[in-house]
């Protein structure tokens, strides 16, 4: 799609262990590709090292960890939105407290684009981020992985009127492959109905129904 000149926000979302941080820079247009996509994940691992090492108490560290990532994830909001520059960043929507900060930007005359990683399974998901953590990456617990696998889809399909574009995203291989595409709640793109992956058809039935009218 073209896009105005209005200041953007990008947000990448979907399954853990669904490639949101080794791709991230690869997932925005190629116009945006030098914007440094916030990890809070990254962030607050990196933290959680730093306190421990200063406390000696990984109750503590995770507090500070914690408080530290909230703030540090408002300050760079605050600045985008005062400066007019554009944002992109990594997180979950499966509570409404976190679209409170796509409805900022939506309301201070931002585009807003998402792009959402899906994998087939859950089990794939919790294997995925077992990997990850055995490579010193960052830990979440199955009861986490399952809420965020479905409440991901859940919350995109009752709010995804609001972005100016979705995309979807399936990594469950080793390479990218792109499901659908929506631009101001319509589809610009899909899949033909026998290639759209079971996790996209049964996890977010309405947009299925939605994107499959592009071919009607």
């Amino acid at each position: 799609m073209p896009f105005s000149i209005k200041p953007k926000l990008f947000i990448v979302t979907g399954s853990n262990g669904a490639g949101k941080s080794t791709y991230r820079q690869y997932l925005l247009p190629p116009e945006f590709s030098y914007l440094d996509v916030f990890d809070g994940d990254l962030f607050y691992t990196r933290k959680s090292i730093e306190f421990y090492k200063i406390h000696g108490s990984s109750k503590e560290a995770r507090k500070q960890a914690e408080e530290a990532l909230e703030q540090e994830f408002l300050r760079m909001v605050d600045h985008s939105v005062t400066q007019r520059i554009h944002f992109a960043y990594e997180g979950h929507f499966t509570g409404a407290g976190a679209w409170k900060i796509p409805q900022r930007f939506k309301a201070e005359g931002f585009e807003i684009h998402l792009i959402f990683c899906g994998l087939n399974t859950v089990t794939k998901s919790i294997k995925r981020v077992d990997e990850r953590v055995k490579e010193g990456g960052f830990h979440v617990t199955p009861l986490a992985i399952q809420n965020n696998f479905y409440g991901n889809m859940e919350m995109l399909e009752k709010n995804y009127q609001m972005f100016n574009s979705v995309e979807i995203l399936d990594t469950s291989s080793d390479q990218i492959l792109q499901v659908a595409k929506l631009e101001h709640g319509r589809p610009m793109f899909s899949l033909p109905a026998d290639e759209i992956p079971e996790w996209f058809k049964n996890g977010m039935p309405k947009l299925y129904d939605i994107v499959l009218a592009i071919d009607s």
